[in-house]
């Protein structure tokens, strides 16, 4: 729903992984078992079955990842948009947990991947 269609015409490979994200992020990250995630992973993959002018590995390749804050703390409109790699999107993180605690209250916050 936050995706603007501008950043996605004729990209039909950033709609498959945006939609491959959003299935992550809404089942396989409350999944517990890895026999879980393993079938979730067999019906992500017989659905991929519908693309097949795209590899499983450009699909799924990592980071598999999309959010607006990138955008936004580089100074762009709110743009849900894949991230590039996982180093910018930690120190995007880590600059706005350090703004929050100058600005708030000291949160001693571990980011894991």
């Amino acid at each position: 729903m936050l995706a603007v269609p501008n950043n996605y015409k004729q990209q039909p490979l950033e709609i498959i992984r945006l939609w491959a994200h959003e299935c992550h992020r809404v089942w396989r990250d409350r999944l517990i078992f890895d026999a879980d995630v393993d079938l979730y992973m067999v019906y992500m993959r017989n659905a991929i079955k519908q693309f097949p002018d795209f590899s499983e590995e450009a699909i799924f390749s990592e980071p598999l990842m999309y959010t607006s804050y990138v955008a936004t703390c580089n100074g762009h409109e709110a743009a849900y948009l894949p991230v590039k790699s996982y180093e910018s999107l930690k120190g995007v993180l880590e600059a706005k947990l350090e703004e929050y605690n100058e600005s708030v209250a000291s949160m001693n916050l571990v980011l894991f991947d």
